[in-house]
């Protein structure tokens, strides 16, 4: 059987005396790369507690050991946070920003726009890069929820090169659409769904 951490192949006898070195060379890999141990992927099955018990039961068939570490699970965890924290900050701003391009809107609302401009970048950027990750679904609270919130923010594509144009046109009316009918509710569906994907259940953090 093969132990991989950190990228790294050992390969072990499937044996019961093999067990205890195996998880001796978890636990020195960790030490070594100053992690902690999230849980085992056992032949794509993910064990959370009593790794000898487990291990020794499925010796004769375990092909591959995997130890997810906390490092990548908890960048996940403190990015999707982020994006949480960001989407509630900004959905008490979007009607205010928009009711401002129905107007005349001054340096301060081109200055907003810009920013929330960024803002979609960030938040279709850290979406990409997560759900690219090999085997999300080990270090995701909810594959099935995050699946969801993936659709849910990709309606933005299509939302942020017509907002450009509208940036680039002056368009204020069509800017002011575009926020109030397009990306809030888009923002408002997202926050439901990290709702179910961050470790703080769903409360915003200041």
């Amino acid at each position: 059987m093969r132990l991989i951490i950190n990228k790294k192949n050992t390969e072990f006898k499937n044996a019961i005396s093999e067990v205890k070195p195996l998880l001796a060379a978890i636990i020195q890999a960790l030490a070594e790369d100053n992690l902690e141990l999230s849980h085992l992927l056992v032949d794509g099955v993910a064990v959370y507690q009593d790794y000898e018990d487990y291990l020794s039961d499925q010796i004769e068939t375990i092909a591959e050991v995997e130890a997810i570490t906390l490092e990548l699970k908890l960048l996940i965890e403190e990015t999707l946070n982020s994006a949480f924290d960001y989407i509630g900050n900004a959905l008490g701003l979007l009607k205010p920003l928009a009711e401002a391009y129905y107007q005349s809107p001054g340096p301060d609302a081109w200055k907003r726009l810009a920013e929330l401009f960024e803002g979609l970048g960030w938040l279709l950027d850290t979406m990409n890069r997560i759900d690219q990750i090999d085997q999300l679904q080990v270090y995701i609270l909810n594959y099935d929820i995050w699946n969801e919130y993936v659709q849910t923010l990709k309606g933005l594509n299509m939302e942020l090169k017509e907002l450009e144009q509208a940036m680039l046109n002056q368009d204020h009316v069509l800017i002011g659409d575009l926020i109030l009918y397009e990306i809030l509710p888009i923002f408002e569906a997202a926050e439901e769904k990290l709702r179910f994907l961050v470790p703080t259940g769903g409360a915003h953090v200041s």
